[in-house]
């Protein structure tokens, strides 16, 4: 008997085979777990697509037998509507977040060492213009099949959207890789281009036009799917030239937005949306003189407006909903849309507010009352949404006389304004205090309704303005006083 076998010591061989072994066991479970994850997620992909598919087709066999008139038409629109929706907002939100990025570990490495970082960037690149060309066709088989188009029609229709999307991802990637004023330049273009499109086919305009023969539609849609792999090739050569600032942009863009999110804090991820967007103008001239006291704090809202005038146009570009509620034939629930428009494009505007309100150290520093630095913060942004809510009211003018309509349209702006500071102003979820039991574990108190933060308020002040004069009168009444709470000592 060898010594091995005497000691209970095993042979180098019964160890390699007992790696071997090993490592075959965990391959197959791995390609069982693998297997398993795949087949729950095919089951619940058909039963998703099996369910909403019935409630199109439902919905669609509804609309064939009792759409008429007006109907008819927001119908044909419907489509035309989803794609050009889709489409800016792929550019905003690609804009807004950057197509290319990288995690904190790989720009550790990729900033540090002369090495191609195309060759790394490159897989995220095709990630994302897969999961934006993909998602919008998902997103455009419902508004297809509801629009009443055909077989054909709808396959032309949702491939032309998802390569709009695609070629609105690749103008991002472009804008954010290079730079320059070419690509800014571009992105915007786009951009009014979209929105002018938007407008036509939510006021109806686009029913006017006249009808283009099958070919035409053809090699409009061929256009457009070749536009886009040019610009998708063209952002994929770019991508290994990004600078080194670009990469710092998005070094922690994706682990702080995936904190913000996994704690339900919408005002979190706000925070690191403006530190990113006002990270990437850090390089601006200085400005001496002003005036001086409580005006000057107004003044710096000004320069800051005049710097980066984006939210002001994405306001302006909002007037679009209003009108096209009215188009639609909304009625009264046009205050509605009003309201809410200025609630969605309100907090852009309030950089300054949210930096005083988050940042107590820095409004204790200012000789001022927490009161006075509110107010003064509050200027620019609710002038801006008072005149919006004023430039709506061409779509007020058929639900009542020309001096009511005025003022339902001050109080749907003073109803923005209530709603925009109740959402800038909320306070963070306490995480000192005792935490709430939920089927997913420990929640800190006000995690879920800060979900709701703004959208309370819109709800209170909103709603009674569909009922005539009584109802404006309390709207104005509740608006004034939750500001005038909310910008109070000790309110936030």
């Amino acid at each position: 008997m060898t010594p091995e076998h005497t000691t209970g010591v095993p042979t180098a061989r019964e160890v390699r085979a007992e790696i071997r072994d090993w490592r075959r066991g965990r391959a197959d479970l791995a390609w069982g777990e693998v297997l398993s994850d795949a087949y729950v997620a095919l089951f619940c992909l058909v039963m998703v697509a099996a369910m909403g598919g019935n409630v199109v087709l439902s919905l669609r066999r509804l609309a064939d037998d009792t759409c008429v008139g007006a109907c008819v038409e927001v119908r044909a629109a419907a489509p035309w509507l989803a794609s050009l929706a889709l489409a800016l907002l792929a550019l905003g939100l690609a804009r807004l977040l950057g197509p290319v990025f990288s995690p904190p570990a790989a720009n550790a490495w990729l900033l540090s060492t002369p090495v191609d970082r195309g060759s790394l960037l490159r897989p995220g690149w095709w990630r994302t213009a897969a999961l934006a060309a993909g998602g919008a066709g998902l997103a455009l088989i419902a508004p297809a099949a509801l629009g009443g188009l055909s077989g054909s029609a709808a396959v032309l229709f949702v491939v032309a959207g998802a390569a709009a999307s695609l070629a609105c991802v690749g103008v991002a990637a472009l804008s954010q890789v290079r730079e320059d004023a070419m690509a800014r330049r571009l992105s915007w273009t786009v951009a009014g281009a979209l929105w002018v499109g938007l407008g036509l086919a939510a006021t109806d305009d686009l029913g006017s036009l006249p009808t283009l023969p099958a070919a035409v539609g053809m090699a409009l849609a061929v256009l457009v799917v070749l536009a886009a792999l040019a610009l998708f090739w063209v952002a994929r050569r770019a991508v290994g030239t990004v600078t080194r600032r670009v990469l710092g942009y998005t070094e922690n863009l994706s682990p702080s937005l995936s904190g913000a999110l996994s704690s339900v804090d919408l005002g979190l991820m706000y925070d690191v949306l403006l530190a990113r967007r006002w990270g990437r103008g850090a390089h601006v001239r200085t400005h001496t003189g002003g005036p001086l006291g409580w005006w000057a704090l107004v003044h710096r809202d000004l320069l800051r407006a005049r710097r980066a005038p984006q939210p002001f146009v994405l306001l302006a570009g909002l007037l679009l909903v209003p009108y096209a509620a009215a188009e639609a034939g909304a009625g009264r629930a046009v205050v509605l849309a009003t309201t809410l428009a200025g609630l969605l494009g309100g907090p852009a505007l309030c950089a300054g507010l949210r930096v005083v309100v988050r940042t107590r150290s820095l409004a204790r520093m200012m000789p001022f009352r927490r009161q006075s630095i509110l107010l003064a913060h509050l200027v620019v942004p609710g002038s801006a949404l008072m005149l919006f809510a004023v430039a709506t009211t061409g779509t007020l003018l058929p639900l009542t006389d020309t001096g009511s309509a005025v003022n339902l349209a001050i109080a749907c702006g003073l109803s923005s304004i209530a709603a925009t500071v109740r959402w800038v102003t909320g306070k963070p979820p306490n995480y000192a205090a005792p935490m709430l039991s939920s089927p997913a574990g420990g929640v800190p108190t006000g995690v879920f309704s800060s979900v709701a933060r703004g959208f309370d308020v819109w709800a209170f002040t909103a709603l009674p303005l569909m009922f005539g004069h009584t109802g404006m009168l309390v709207s104005t009444l509740v608006s004034l006083g939750v500001i005038a709470y909310l910008v109070s000592d000790g309110a936030g």
